[in-house]
């Protein structure tokens, strides 16, 4: 915990001088505040006892204690409110970079680490844990931690001036409020932390549900997975619970208890001195005593509070920093150059864990503008050897090399710029139609999307719209077909030219006559391209150069149709089991 909250004072350098002008300001004003109190004791034993007693109103001295009172209050409160302001400013600026930081690494971390972590739980660091922040620790627990131990400090100083032994009586509340806060703090923590993985627990939940919910309703498991839901939200509260009483016995209960026992002996101890004629007590004394001691434990329940939010920061500082922690991809700075688009595979072996192989000494070529494609039964590799290609992974044995350089050895980023990939599953962004195929990049010109999506056979997405390219699309792309969504994926890759296209079934979420536009624009835009296919329908790679059929992580045959047919072998069982489907 102690390295946790280092680490989230350490966002402070950021904006040291609004920090300590902020801080300035406040310990002014609390210093300020600290004073008005000895105003109005003499408000109360120079005019008003007098008065009572003579009869005369010292009308001056009235005046200038009032307007004394409130100016010292008005300026005390302005002075707070901008201490405040610069604080929440600074807590927004440093939250702003925090989770900038916080994304800009999300992009670098492995895909290895999202297959294991739901997105969910991702969002969750970035959203739900920065928000406690900004409004609990960079302004809450320092603003008030701040003011606090300037306003215990000024009424033990106060209380001691007025009474040296009575105020020094009352320092034994120091270990008092020490070991009350040790035991507030060590049973606390293991609830908030509780509560904040619980809720995390909910977001990721939550965002599975969204995702899915076309399948839980055609599936009907509505019932089972409000179930599961209900489950966490009962821990989460049954934390919650512990956490509440807790607090209402340690923060309130205890905390009353004290402020009143100390009130009586204090009342109790000058009342004896007054009749016992060792010390004279007036009005004002007794107010000003009693002001002191609620301003020493105002903020003393006030720590408690603060407490319980640094309770909930560390907890979500803790989890914010364990994603900030995750090793990011091993980033290398050679530069990767495609010239021609030769690939080498060479005893390549690869699991996504290290206790279960998926590929096996995988060995193959493919010359430069060849058109190769992957097939075998769900499971055998084939989009693992495309993961590798692409550098998703890199495997644990044996070498990819694409034009005499190995890939491990070069620029990820570099080695993707020269590759376009259309996945199984097409993803739009929202944005425009334009956006999604040009992702942005200003190279990419209006007229160059246009002829992409010609090129796939798309025009009626540019004629069907009054804003052509430029026409919204919502989230996920919801609004067109899944054969549409996958030609705008295809035309995306098409606009960047590559020399090596991926294409992971592209075509498996699409009808026929949209099969066939695609696969009559594949047979332009493939010349002078290295293309890598997996297609489980074997009509549409008969053309390819290669042909490589894997079978639990390895390749078991190799040629191109005709050839592979002649063999007599799992090509061909394939290809006469779907014949015997049409």
């Amino acid at each position: 915990m102690i390295q946790t909250s280092k680490r989230l004072l350490s966002y402070i350098k950021y904006h040291r001088q609004r920090f300590w002008l902020g801080a300035s300001l406040l310990t002014l004003a609390t210093a300020l505040e600290l004073y008005s109190p000895m105003i109005a004791k003499q408000l109360i034993d120079q005019v008003m006892t007098p008065a009572y007693q003579t009869g005369n109103l010292n009308g001056d001295l009235l005046i200038v204690l009032l307007m004394s009172y409130f100016l010292l209050n008005l300026i005390g409160s302005l002075l707070r409110y901008n201490s405040l302001l610069l604080l929440r400013k600074m807590s927004n600026r440093i939250v702003k970079r925090m989770r900038n930081d916080l994304f800009s690494h999300m992009h670098r971390l492995p895909i290895s680490y999202f297959d294991q972590m739901p997105s969910g739980k991702v969002v969750a660091r970035i959203t739900n844990d920065t928000e406690v922040l900004r409004g609990n620790f960079y302004v809450s627990v320092i603003s008030n931690l701040l003011s606090n131990f300037i306003q215990i400090i000024g009424a033990f100083i106060a209380l001691i001036l007025l009474n040296r032994i009575l105020g020094s009586a009352m320092l034994i509340l120091i270990p008092i409020l020490i070991i009350w806060q040790h035991l507030y703090t060590k049973y606390a923590s293991r609830y908030n932390l509780a509560m904040r993985e619980y809720i995390s627990q909910i977001s990721g939940q939550l965002n599975e549900f969204v995702q899915g919910i076309a399948v839980i309703q055609a599936f009907q498991k509505e019932n089972q997975l409000y179930t599961e839901f209900k489950a966490t939200v009962q821990k989460w509260f049954l934390a919650g619970r512990k956490y509440l009483l807790l607090d209402s016995l340690v923060a309130w209960g205890l905390g009353a208890l004290l402020r009143n026992v100390t009130i009586l002996l204090v009342i109790t101890t000058l009342s004896a001195q007054f009749l016992g004629g060792r010390m004279a007590l007036s009005a004002g004394i007794l107010y000003v005593f009693i002001d002191y001691i609620n301003r020493l434990f105002d903020p003393i329940d006030g720590f408690v509070q603060t407490i319980t939010n640094v309770q909930q920061s560390l907890a979500a500082g803790k989890r914010i920093f364990e994603f900030a922690d995750q090793d990011p991809e091993s980033k290398q700075t050679t530069p990767f150059f495609i010239k021609k688009g030769a690939v080498t595979f060479s005893d390549v072996t690869f699991g996504y864990s290290d206790e279960h192989m998926i590929l096996n000494q995988i060995d193959f070529h493919v010359s430069p503008g060849e058109t190769v494609a992957l097939v075998g039964h769900t499971g055998s590799g084939k989009s693992s050897i495309l993961n590798l290609l692409f550098r998703f992974y890199d495997p644990q044995k044996g070498k990819i090399i694409i034009d005499d350089q190995e890939i491990a050895r070069c620029n990820r980023q570099s080695v993707r710029e020269a590759m376009a990939i259309v996945m199984q599953d097409p993803y739009l962004f929202t944005g425009t139609i334009a956006s999604n195929i040009g992702m942005n990049r200003l190279e990419i010109t209006d007229e160059m999307i246009k002829e992409a999506l010609r090129q796939v056979g798309a025009s009626e997405l540019i004629e069907r719209y009054d804003k052509g390219i430029h026409h919204p699309v919502v989230e996920k792309g919801n609004e067109f077909s899944s054969g549409e969504r996958q030609l705008i994926s295809f035309a995306r890759a098409l606009v960047v030219d590559p020399k090596i296209l991926i294409l992971d079934e592209a075509t498996s979420h699409v009808d026929t006559e949209t099969e066939h536009m695609i696969q009559q624009a594949m047979d332009v835009v493939k010349k002078g391209r290295t293309t890598f296919m997996i297609a489980h329908r074997l009509s549409t790679i008969k053309d390819a150069d290669q042909i490589f059929v894997l079978d639990q992580g390895r390749i078991v045959e190799q040629g191109n149709h005709l050839h592979l047919l002649e063999q007599n072998g799992i090509y061909h069982q394939m290809y006469q089991m779907q014949a015997e489907q049409l």
